[in-house]
């Protein structure tokens, strides 16, 4: 049986389709469609963040990012006053787009969102090139670290998506026990 999502086929339930628990797991598909998404991702220079408030209202923004080789993390920095890092505060839950150069291949990313501010920001901060032609430089010409939000996705679930019909296939996925996909 397939599933649609946006236009996509997708190789596993969704919500509303089915119910069925899983325990804590973590999958990860080791083949060509992951090495395909790590490419795109490594080459991509923006992705697309989006996070919505308590009430469902969504915001999408675009965002320079660093992700891991493992895409198991994606940080960027913004200032702390922006919409997005509102609604993080009100809803961790976020999701990347990031998509190849013939825009054929799209990539998300999901999965919880930290804000990290202050001296903890320092670690993050000094892991992030080009910050000084970077578009939170409106927000401040400093260098303080202190003065920004670095925004840290921890990835759950990571999506490829590719013609013919725009098939997806879940490449990684980590659950917690207590999540219930009916």
């Amino acid at each position: 049986m397939e599933y649609y999502h946006s236009g996509c086929r997708i190789n596993r339930p969704l919500p509303g389709h089915g119910h069925h628990t899983r325990q804590e797991k973590v999958m990860i598909r080791e083949n060509d469609l992951w090495k395909a998404a790590k490419h795109v991702v490594a080459e991509s220079r923006l992705a697309i963040l989006t996070t919505a408030n308590a009430g469902g209202q969504p915001h999408a923004t675009w965002m320079s990012t660093i992700v891991t080789d493992s895409l198991r993390e994606v940080l960027t920095v913004t200032a702390p006053d922006t919409l997005k890092v509102r609604n993080m505060r009100q809803n961790p839950h976020s999701q990347w787009m990031f998509w190849s150069p013939s825009i054929e291949t799209v990539i998300y990313l999901s999965g919880p969102t930290d804000i990290v501010e202050g001296e903890e920001a320092e670690e993050y901060w000094h892991r992030i090139p080009n910050k000084s032609q970077a578009y939170f430089r409106r927000h401040s010409n400093s260098d303080d670290h202190r003065e920004f939000a670095v925004l840290r996705t921890n990835v759950m679930e990571a999506v490829y998506c590719r013609p013919p019909g725009y098939q997806k296939s879940v490449i990684f996925e980590a659950e917690s026990p207590s999540r219930v996909v009916a």
